[in-house]
């Protein structure tokens, strides 16, 4: 019994621990790979490093959902431009919210 109360508690640390840090750290690795597969790309032209950056567009684009998903906004106008107008309305966490949160540096600007 103690074996499967520790188990479950290590779960719930993990998941406690990617649902905090899961959006910085898949914004942040998506945009280094994306970036880093575009430039070697450019420069050996290999598919490998061209399917890399895709990886990274896709992981970048986690993380800014997962973010959207904890605070009802975009971290990001692109990531939001993406969610919005080319990705299938039921991929947008931030649609059916009673009350728009509307970003801090948005709040800043109309004051």
């Amino acid at each position: 019994m103690t074996g499967l109360l520790s188990l479950a508690a290590t779960g719930l640390l993990v998941a406690l621990g990617a649902w905090i840090a899961a959006g910085l750290l898949f914004r942040a690795a998506g945009a280094a790979l994306a970036v880093g597969g575009l430039l070697l790309t450019a420069t050996s032209g290999s598919p490998s490093t061209a399917i890399a950056a895709l990886v990274g567009a896709a992981l970048w684009l986690a993380g800014h959902w997962i973010y959207a998903t904890r605070h009802h906004y975009y971290r990001s106008p692109l990531a939001r431009r993406v969610f919005l107008r080319a990705l299938s309305g039921r991929l947008d966490p931030t649609r059916r919210w009673g009350v728009p949160n509307i970003p801090p540096e948005a709040r800043r600007r109309a004051r």
